[in-house]
C-alpha cells in the first residue's frame, strides 16, 4: 500500500476553515441556566458529547476542542470519573471552580495558563472577564464517559434524562 499525503490530511488534519462554532451541543445545560451558554468546536474526537461531525478527527486516545465562553458565562460543575481534564487560557481571563469534599474553591487562569484536573474532582470554569474567553479543552479518553453534575442538582437531572440519547448516537455513530 502507497502512502498518500491527501488521504494523510483529509484523516489527519482539521482546519479552522472547516469548523463552525456549535452553540447547541451545550444548549441543554443554558436551558437549565442562560449563564452556562457557550460553543464548542471539536477538532479531535466527539468528546463526552457524543454528538457526530464528519470534520472531527477520529480519536485514538484523547479529545481536543475549543470553546468559548462569553463574558459573565459558567461552565458548570461537572465530574468526570473516568478520565482527566485539562483547561488552557488562549485568550481572556477565566476562573477554575472546583467543589473537594463539599468545600468550593476559586483557581484564577490568565491567558496561556492551564490546569488538569484528576478524574474524580467536579470542576467548571467561569469567564469573569469583559470580553468572550477561548480556552482549548483536552479530554484524556477517545469516548470519555458523559460526565455527572452535582447530585439533585437541575443539570443532573436533566443529564439522566439525555443518557440514553447519548448510547444511542455513539451506537448509531458506531455502525
Amino acid at each position: 500500500m502507497s502512502f498518500s499525503v491527501e488521504e494523510f490530511e483529509k484523516k489527519y488534519v482539521g482546519r479552522l476553515s472547516d469548523k463552525k462554532m456549535d452553540w447547541d451541543v451545550l444548549a441543554f445545560q443554558e436551558d437549565v441556566d442562560p449563564r452556562y451558554r457557550r460553543a464548542q468546536m471539536r477538532y479531535i474526537g466527539r468528546g463526552a458529547t457524543a454528538n457526530a461531525d464528519a470534520s472531527v478527527i477520529e480519536a485514538n486516545n484523547f479529545t481536543l476542542s475549543t470553546m468559548v465562553l462569553p463574558s459573565g458565562s459558567i461552565g458548570p460543575l461537572h465530574l468526570h470519573s473516568d478520565v482527566e481534564e485539562v483547561f488552557f487560557i488562549l485568550k481572556g481571563e477565566m476562573t477554575v471552580l472546583l467543589q473537594v469534599d463539599g468545600e468550593d474553591y476559586e483557581i484564577e487562569l490568565n491567558e496561556r495558563d492551564c490546569i488538569s484536573v484528576p478524574p474524580g474532582y467536579y470542576r467548571g470554569i467561569r469567564n469573569d472577564g469583559q470580553e468572550d474567553a477561548l480556552m482549548l479543552v483536552m479530554l484524556g479518553a477517545p469516548k470519555p464517559q458523559l460526565p455527572t453534575y452535582p447530585e439533585g442538582s437541575e443539570l443532573e437531572k436533566v443529564r439522566l434524562e439525555r443518557k440514553k440519547e447519548r448510547e444511542a448516537i455513539i451506537s448509531q455513530a458506531d455502525k
